[in-house]
């Protein structure tokens, strides 16, 4: 059921409640907030599945930087659930690269005819 719920949120949901879910996927040790960890670590598996077809002339390390400088705003060094949502919400950039965002319909007609 909860896989359920979780799918229905990311294709149907409101913006505000795909970035909390997406925050919640991406904080690892639940403990509310992403290190730089987490974020390299969300950055490289971004770039398997976003980045093959786009021009990305940036490093992962360098886009982890570019993130904390965009988003971190008390520079503790760690990213808070405020400032993750703030974030994406001013950057388009950060948005369009964290946000977790489905094609579900696009991911479905692509796999159709590769059986199991």
């Amino acid at each position: 059921m909860e896989y359920i719920a979780a799918l229905h949120l990311v294709l149907r949901g409101k913006l505000e409640d795909r970035l909390k879910w997406s925050f919640k996927v991406y904080d690892r040790d639940g403990n509310g907030r992403l290190d730089r960890w987490e974020v390299k670590h969300i950055i490289k598996i971004i770039y398997k599945i976003k980045m093959r077809n786009t021009d990305m002339n940036m490093t992962p390390c360098e886009v982890c930087d570019r993130i904390f400088e965009l988003v971190d705003q008390d520079n503790d060094g760690q990213i808070s659930l405020t400032e993750f949502m703030e974030g994406a919400k001013k950057d388009k950039w950060v948005m369009d690269l964290l946000k977790l965002d489905v094609n579900a319909s696009g991911w479905f007609i692509h796999n159709w005819n590769k059986g199991p």
